[in-house]
């Protein structure tokens, strides 16, 4: 076969997937809420894109699974096809959330010159008292 070995997928291998899903999502969560920078939170935020990703690509494991496609009188064990269809379907979306976020944090670092999320909020709330203030 010219070199080409067949990797076959250990039956534990989708626990051990699941379970390091489940802790990129503990971390990246963790890191979105105790984080006060920008960037690492849209970092984190892809972490548990990732993580979501990984942990649906591993329930729609089957080892020893074919292809969705049989011939007449074949009997085999069949791989589902939908969790791939919406792991593919998730990497577009998130790309395009993350691509947004990311024009939204260079916005902000452009106004408030920070990508501490705190001094931008106390910016802002700064901003509408002197809108709110009537001049006289």
């Amino acid at each position: 076969m010219g070199g080409y070995r067949c990797i076959r997928a250990t039956p534990g291998g989708t626990l051990v997937a699941a379970v390091i899903a489940f802790i990129l999502f503990g971390i990246g969560v963790l890191a979105l809420v105790l984080r006060r920078d920008l960037v690492i939170k849209l970092l984190a935020l892809g972490l548990v894109n990732a993580a979501t990703i990984l942990f649906l690509v591993s329930i729609g494991d089957r080892p020893g699974a074919k292809a969705p496609i049989q011939l007449p009188g074949e009997v085999a064990i069949l791989a589902d096809p939908l969790p791939h269809a919406l792991v593919l379907s998730a990497i577009v979306v998130n790309f395009a959330i993350l691509a947004l976020a990311l024009v939204f944090v260079m916005i902000l670092v452009e106004r408030y010159h920070t990508t501490d999320s705190t001094r931008i909020e106390q910016e802002m709330d700064r901003e509408t008292d002197e809108e709110e203030t009537p001049c006289l």
